[in-house]
């Protein structure tokens, strides 16, 4: 592929996790992709002796014909790690606080000359004050507020916490934290670093009995520069956590309410957050960093609002999405400030940024199959989405490569599981037989855009992301018991008349089958192991876990009869 004219960029995101790259000519962006989809390694962690991000970047530059040499310029957060800042040569290299790459991610998808209010918040960010030697701390980003327009962005106000400042630069505790109290409470429930979904996912089994004692932790503030304070880097609250799990001695429901507790702190703490740029005149709110991923948080917020705002997180909210924040914040610089535009393989960016993926083609996928020849059989009498449909309709439940794969942490029809939502002991053979997870963990209903109302209440809740749950209207919880959580609330997927052309017609077609225009839709994955990427992804997951087949691009596959 020849080198076309113009300025190509590389956007890196990341910081001691969620490694990826994203690869954009002049203001379009090309490709992107999370690390641990090609590494298979969760949350793109890398062993000491490589360079965190290499993969990502070959891949991106493989999708378009290009090499190394042909990239001018490479963009990121200044929290990426600085073995890659040393991999990068001569190249130019610009680096940006994370929270604006975080808040910049999130305005670049919004419709041109809107003007939004956005509120970061995370575990922690760039350092903004290093700690003298006695000390031993640094002083970082924790919350953050900004406002961005066609004139370009203002940082408003920025929350920070104390870290101990270690050898890599990543604290080990760091006060003020939202992110960081939330993460706490995660492990203290036994579970590991980054696995804070399991939390939300817990909570809706628990009553907040003990948000009062941890809210006692927290002190929040009117002013931007002090909104939230909390010594999350003490362990005055790890044993006030441990106390609550030895009075309930350990018990699910003792567990539960911990989780439903510090679920209500955190919602209590977007709340507040949000309040604090109530007053500024703007289209949108928008929400980015770590902490936009508390689907049940941002509902609150949506109600709280009552249509007063548009509420928007991007589908890349996480260090994933730093990357592609850097980009518009690298081409604002050039224009003086003011606002770029950007697209998505020439298209506009919104929703197409959600699935930036390179595409697998049709020798791609008969080539990985003939690989694991004879214990994959294909099935040609299954090619359209009417015929899935139908075997959907039947019971079983198909891994799905489709088109594109996402970035982000949710499956939005690229890499995902698709089943019948009508039997409730659907979710239970997904969790249990399939994901070998917890059954408390929910699922998801994909549904059209047009029939989001007839199944669930409040319109602003509907997210194409998955970001927002929604309550379920009493015609939902009789049709699709297998979609909702326990708290009959469910995380919806929504699909327009511009979206997915073949999530479209499947939608169509089981609804016309079953009456019930709504699927069930997980991520498509083993447990412990990130969504699946390439065809050989797909095919070794479909052949080592309880999936009845396997669509790739058109083609139907089973496992032969015994």
């Amino acid at each position: 592929m020849s080198r076309k004219q113009g300025i190509w960029r590389l956007g890196l995101g990341g910081s001691d996790h969620d490694f990826s790259a994203a690869l954009a000519h002049d203001c379009d962006i090309k490709v992107a992709i999370e690390q641990e989809r090609i590494t298979r390694v969760k949350n793109g962690l890398s062993v000491w002796y490589r360079e965190p991000m290499a993969p990502a970047i070959d891949y991106c530059l493989r999708a378009e014909g290009l090499k190394f040499e042909d990239v001018d310029a490479i963009v990121a957060s200044d929290t990426i790690p600085a073995r890659s800042r040393a991999a990068f040569g001569g190249k130019s290299l610009q680096l940006f606080s994370h929270h604006l790459c975080h808040a910049a991610s999130a305005y670049m998808m919004m419709p041109p000359d809107s003007t939004a209010a956005v509120l970061v918040y995370d575990g922690y960010g760039s350092i903004v004050e290093n700690g003298n030697q006695a000390d031993g701390r640094s002083r970082r980003e924790t919350i953050s507020f900004h406002v961005f327009g066609p004139e370009g962005a203002q940082t408003l106000g920025t929350t920070t916490g104390y870290g101990y400042l270690e050898q890599d630069d990543f604290p080990i505790g760091i006060s003020n934290s939202v992110g960081m109290l939330y993460e706490i409470a995660t492990c203290v429930l036994g579970y590991g670093p980054m696995d804070s979904g399991k939390t939300m996912g817990l909570a809706a089994y628990g009553r907040p009995d003990h948000a009062g004692v941890l809210q006692d932790f927290v002190t929040f503030g009117d002013d931007m520069s002090d909104c939230f304070r909390c010594p999350t880097d003490s362990d005055e609250i790890v044993e006030c956590m441990e106390r609550i799990l030895v009075l309930g001695k350990g018990s699910f429901s003792a567990r539960a309410d911990l989780a439903a507790s510090i679920q209500a702190v955190t919602e209590n703490a977007l709340l507040h957050c949000v309040s604090l740029l109530a007053p500024m005149e703007a289209d949108y709110i928008a929400i980015s960093g770590g902490c936009g991923l508390n689907t049940v948080a941002n509902a609150k917020l949506v109600t709280s609002l009552a249509g007063a705002r548009d509420v928007f997180i991007p589908p890349h909210c996480g260090d994933a999405g730093l990357g592609l924040g850097a980009l518009w914040l690298a081409a604002s610089s050039e224009r003086n400030g003011r606002a770029p535009s950007f697209t998505f393989q020439s298209e506009r960016i919104a929703p197409a940024i959600a699935r930036p993926g390179r595409i697998y083609g049709d020798e791609e996928v008969v080539r990985a199959a003939q690989q694991y020849y004879p214990r994959l059989v294909i099935d040609p009498s299954v090619s359209t989405p009417d015929d899935l449909a139908q075997i959907l309709a039947k019971g079983d439940i198909v891994g799905i490569l489709n088109g594109r794969s996402e970035i982000g942490p949710r499956a939005l029809g690229g890499r995902s599981l698709l089943a019948d939502p009508r039997n409730v002991q659907t979710r239970e053979r997904i969790n249990r037989s399939i994901k070998g997870r917890e059954p408390f963990r929910p699922l998801a209903p994909l549904v059209l855009a047009s029939e989001y109302d007839n199944y669930f209440h409040d319109s602003a809740c509907a997210d194409a992301y998955m970001l927002k749950v929604a309550r379920a209207r009493e015609r939902c919880l009789r049709e699709a018991p297998a979609a909702l959580h326990i708290d009959g609330t469910a995380r919806v997927q929504t699909v327009d008349r511009e979206g997915d052309p073949f999530l479209i017609a499947i939608l169509a077609a089981f609804g016309a089958l079953t009456n019930v225009p709504i699927l069930l839709n997980t991520s498509f994955n083993r447990r412990g192991e990130p969504i699946v990427e390439t065809p050989e992804d797909a095919i070794d997951v479909f052949l080592g876990v309880d999936l009845d087949g396997l669509y790739m691009n058109g083609k139907y596959f089973r496992k032969p009869l015994a």
